[in-house]
């Protein structure tokens, strides 16, 4: 089911981002008076087709990686007298820029409207309570407790775990001290956190991991609510619905509790006592094992009945539209600060370039935000519509902000670049463009091995 969520999410998010990218090219060339040949959604063999009164192609292609919008130009071929004032090569310098940054500046704004259509409908997130910090982690080693609440990361607000996880990737690769604003029991209180060079070389940074923090869990119960077909719990009699409350006597009162038990007994004879139906039962069961990180763990084939959250720890924002549209506003300036942020830290080295994600890490976070839910999937289509705006703004050959840069040129020089000029940047801008995409699927393959 996954993997369908995660092919049709894909699908269906360049299908849009695509259509809206284009879109802004194709309606800027025609305020400035410029003939549009074709509008394509997709590469090959047009699936559909139709031809306006203006003469305009609309086409969905079978292959679904991209689009374009052709548009007239005497350097494609010979053009009709009478056509010569709409071809593209016509048009100022200035024209032509405009037209080059439509695309991404529609993709801006798309960004805009849709976090402005989730927060208007509503998006529920975890206030950020945090839990036992990790054993030896630098959360713990500052004294950080289950229950902390924190308010602040570097004098930045952060109200949600989302806010958290943001304030905390802005400080990959860099080196000193996170201070981290929190409230325990109603006092206000400061941390400190030492980072060097933080999370520099990792394919999949996880800053809350690495700093041992995770979400206040309510208290979990080892609740059975899932069973592996033919698994070891399921051979020693356990149904969906028992409640371990005992291991050879000795007592369980929650699920992590009942984990770390059976991981520390691999092949180990296990007494249980549960309770079924208000029934008080004894089992005996035998952790199969498995390799994990280098060490055999016991394992038995169950799964945690659903978390039961409590109000205290959930937040749920939703705006008045005029609310959302400035909160779309200010998510987008950050996410785009964010992101070029990350691409300067690549290019100065201070982060790995395995951390570029390609269309298979797309394709799960589009799987995952379909499976969620429509204001998930809306968010997620903000953030690659922001995405795909900054990846066309780098000043390369093929790439819009490489035509911005040609075009900037052509304004200063007073005359266009020489063909030959041009044809050597789009081979150049190409070989950068498939050396790139090859990182992509090379650091997304390393990713599932």
């Amino acid at each position: 089911m996954l993997l369908l969520n995660s092919v049709f999410g894909m699908l269906l998010a360049l299908g849009i981002l695509v259509t809206v990218h284009e879109y802004g090219h194709f309606w800027m060339a025609r305020r400035f008076g410029v003939k549009v040949e074709r509008f394509s959604v997709g590469f090959g063999r047009p699936i559909w087709r139709r031809t306006d009164r203006s003469g305009t192609e609309f086409v969905v292609a079978w292959i679904p990686l991209g689009g374009y919008v052709k548009m007239l130009d005497e350097r494609e071929g010979p053009v009709p007298t009478e056509l010569l004032g709409q071809t593209f090569n016509s048009k100022t310098a200035p024209q032509k820029i405009a037209i080059a940054l439509a695309g991404p500046i529609t993709n801006f704004l798309f960004a805009i409207v849709a976090f402005a259509l989730m927060y208007s409908i509503g998006v529920q997130d975890l206030v950020p309570l945090i839990d036992h910090p990790r054993d030896d982690s630098p959360a713990q080693q500052a004294d950080m407790t289950r229950g902390d609440r924190i308010v602040a990361i570097d004098g930045r607000s952060v109200d949600s775990f989302t806010d958290l996880s943001l304030a905390l990737a802005s400080r990959v690769g860099e080196s000193g001290l996170i201070d981290i604003s929190l409230i325990r029991q109603q006092s206000k209180k400061s941390v400190q956190l030492p980072i060097e060079n933080w999370l520099a070389e990792q394919d999949s940074p996880d800053p809350l991991h690495n700093l041992g923090l995770s979400p206040e869990m309510p208290i979990h119960p080892a609740l059975i609510g899932w069973l592996e077909a033919g698994g070891p719990a399921e051979q020693s009699g356990l149904a969906v619905g028992d409640r371990v409350l005992a291991i050879n006597g000795s007592a369980l009162a929650t699920w992590s509790e009942w984990v770390d038990r059976v991981q520390s007994s691999p092949g180990q004879v296990l007494t249980l006592s549960i309770e079924r139906a208000e029934q008080r039962l004894e089992l005996t069961l035998v952790p199969g094992s498995k390799m994990q990180e280098e060490r055999t763990i016991g394992y038995v084939g169950t799964g945690s009945a659903p978390l039961a959250w409590s109000e205290q720890q959930l937040t749920t924002v939703r705006l008045w539209p005029w609310q959302a549209a400035w909160r779309g506003l200010t998510d987008t300036v950050q996410m785009s600060v964010l992101s070029y942020n990350m691409l300067w830290k690549m290019a100065t080295g201070k982060v790995s370039l395995k951390q570029i994600g390609g269309p298979i890490s797309m394709a799960k976070m589009a799987g995952l935000s379909v499976g969620t839910g429509f204001e998930s999937f809306i968010g997620f289509l903000a953030l690659i519509s922001i995405s795909l705006a900054i990846v066309n703004l780098l000043p390369i050959p093929v790439l819009d902000g490489g035509h911005v840069v040609i075009h900037s040129i052509e304004w200063l020089r007073g005359k266009a670049l020489s063909d030959r000029a041009q044809i050597i940047g789009t081979q150049v801008g190409m070989v950068f463009i498939m050396s790139l995409m090859l990182l992509t699927f090379y650091n997304d393959i390393g990713r599932l091995m």
